[in-house]
């Protein structure tokens, strides 16, 4: 089922990679910020303070500076912010059975991020507060 589900996310993100493509890039005009161009598919790791970890894939949209993520190897959720630079933050929301979300920063290449994230999820066998770090590598 988990590989039916990242299948799924992966069709939905390159379905929206796809619609979106004029509009990928790391610049919208002459005046706006640099931003590293992050999207496509990135293999993930993270650990958290709740004695949580795991690794999986990372779909990720981006149009010009902004950018979501699909993270269903990593039980479900998503992940939206903004790039500025070689640095990103971004908001994490958990996926059922927990709910909540948590903010976080990350340095940003071509062909790694890191991070870390601090929050709040709730609902049964959830964690709150919760705080981790993560990396993606292509």
């Amino acid at each position: 089922m988990r590989l039916a589900t990242a299948v799924r996310s992966l069709v939905l993100a390159i379905a929206v990679l796809f619609v979106l493509s004029c509009g990928l890039g790391s610049h919208d005009g002459p005046t706006s910020p640099y931003c590293v161009d992050v999207a496509g598919t990135w293999d993930g790791t993270f650990t958290n303070s709740c004695g949580g970890s795991g690794s999986g894939p990372v779909v990720v949209a981006q149009i010009g500076c902004s950018f979501s993520a699909i993270i269903p190897g990593f039980g479900g959720g998503t992940v939206s912010g903004e790039i500025n630079g070689r640095n990103a933050a971004f908001t994490l929301y958990f996926s059922t059975p927990c709910s909540g979300s948590a903010t976080g920063t990350a340095t940003v290449n071509t062909t790694r991020i890191s991070g870390n994230f601090n929050g709040g999820a709730s609902g049964f066998g959830c964690c709150n507060p919760v705080s981790g770090t993560f990396t993606l590598t292509r």
